[in-house]
């Protein structure tokens, strides 16, 4: 794997050996980065069910910061956490999680870098583990975070909602056996203050 834009363009990565982790191939991530365009790097990153971390460090090099990773298989953290290391990604704005996704996403909304400007995230579960799914995008369904986008890469075919609490779906591009499903999230209405008597 190669990593295809950016200042790291062309800086190899490596992946975790067996099945258990699903590389996202370099040209869907090459066609994620030129849907984006250069806005990714006007935010945050969030990569999520990151395995060698590619996506993510695909959005470094096109200046998104802060970048935050999560995975908690202990094969696929050392391979993410190599591959951070051997680029020089390092520093408060490269942040690596290992927990659950779904209450990691929710924590976002108690740190002052994620709540309070817009930003991405990159949703990449195992393609058989549809529960996965549902829990990741109800979580972000309910999420307070502003200016919210949500992409989710799933196997071709896939039955993912047209809504999500906050979240609407906007397109789904078909890659090979793959498919990426853009989501926004509408803005939270704020509720009148209360009058004073």
């Amino acid at each position: 794997m190669r990593i295809t834009g950016g200042e790291l363009r062309s800086r190899r990565l490596l992946a975790p050996a067996g099945a258990a982790t699903r590389p996202s191939a370099d040209k869907l991530r090459q066609a994620l980065f030129n849907i984006l365009g250069p806005a990714v790097g006007e935010g945050w990153f969030v990569d999520a069910y990151a395995g060698s971390g590619a996506v993510g460090i695909e959005a470094w090099s096109r200046g998104a910061r802060p970048v935050l990773w999560i995975e908690r298989a202990p094969l696929a953290l050392r391979v993410l956490r190599g591959n951070l290391a051997a680029l020089g990604i390092a520093g408060a704005a490269a942040q690596v999680m290992a927990r659950p996704v779904a209450p990691a996403l929710t924590a976002l909304e108690r740190d002052s870098e994620f709540s309070t400007r817009g930003g991405y995230i990159f949703l990449d579960p195992p393609y058989a583990d549809e529960r996965e799914y549902t829990r990741a995008l109800e979580a972000l369904g309910r999420s307070a975070l502003p200016r919210l986008r949500v992409i989710v890469e799933a196997r071709r075919g896939m039955a993912l909602p047209e809504r999500c609490g906050r979240l609407e779906r906007e397109r789904s591009p078909v890659y090979g056996d793959s498919q990426l499903v853009f989501y926004t999230a509408a803005v939270t209405p704020v509720a009148p203050a209360s009058a004073v008597g």
